[in-house]
């Protein structure tokens, strides 16, 4: 009985957290760039549960960084990885990484994302000049002002990009084990483009009816083992 009631009461618990990650999810279907999260089961090797002859298991959140769907929108500024990496760009907190390519010019012609930090190529932050009339970006991340190459868009990868530590607003900064910046190889640039989220909302949708209906399963479980305790402890008292 005890060992029913604690892993009902743990599927509870992990049904919860997987509300909350779908959810998360589905949140995020529509931002561009978007990553979804993933919680994983992991059984732990050598290593039981004290007193108990049975695995010990530890929930491990990754992401999906797999490609996105790439969107037409003609927009010059809206850039689009095809490809690993990622955008490299400067916030007042330091640098950032993002798949997000929505990006603007602003007032004095810096290229920008949409809070305003600056995307960097491999000198520096991008500046178009005020005479510049033509702005391209060619497959390789050329920055082309009035036909002459004046910079190259910094696209970066990471060894280990699972050690990439969300910080909001779909930007990373890489962890501990995220290995050194390495410049992202066979990646395309794709100018007038967005790469959509790789969040399928339908599916999503589905899984949270599904985790939402097993919850109230577990929860009526832990009402059922309840009610047997009180019956117990009431029969016990009576003898």
């Amino acid at each position: 009985m005890h060992l029913g009631y604690d892993m009902a009461a743990y599927m509870g618990i992990r049904a919860l957290r997987e509300l909350e990650v779908v959810s998360h999810n589905l949140a995020n279907a529509s931002t561009p760039g978007f990553k979804r999260e993933l919680l994983n089961l992991w059984r732990l090797r050598n290593l039981e549960i004290p007193g108990e002859d049975r695995p010990a298991y530890l929930d491990v959140l990754s992401r999906d960084f797999r490609q996105g769907a790439l969107q037409t929108t003609e927009n010059e500024t809206d850039l689009a990885l095809e490809g690993r990496g990622f955008f490299k760009v400067e916030a007042p907190q330091g640098l950032r990484y993002t798949r997000n390519g929505c990006f603007h010019l602003t007032p004095d012609r810096r290229l920008v994302t949409a809070q305003g930090y600056s995307v960097l190529g491999k000198n520096g932050p991008i500046t178009l000049d005020a005479i510049d009339q033509k702005f391209a970006v060619d497959e390789q991340g050329g920055i082309h002002l009035d036909n002459s190459l004046a910079d190259r868009l910094a696209v970066v990868d990471f060894a280990h990009p699972q050690d990439l530590r969300p910080v909001g607003q779909n930007y990373f900064v890489p962890g501990p084990d995220a290995g050194e910046e390495l410049e992202a190889r066979d990646t395309r640039v794709l100018q007038g483009m967005v790469e959509a989220s790789n969040v399928d909302p339908v599916a999503a949708a589905v899984s949270l009816i599904t985790i939402q209906r097993s919850f109230e399963s577990y929860l009526q479980v832990l009402d059922t083992f309840a009610a047997s305790d009180r019956k117990v402890v009431e029969d016990l008292g009576h003898v």
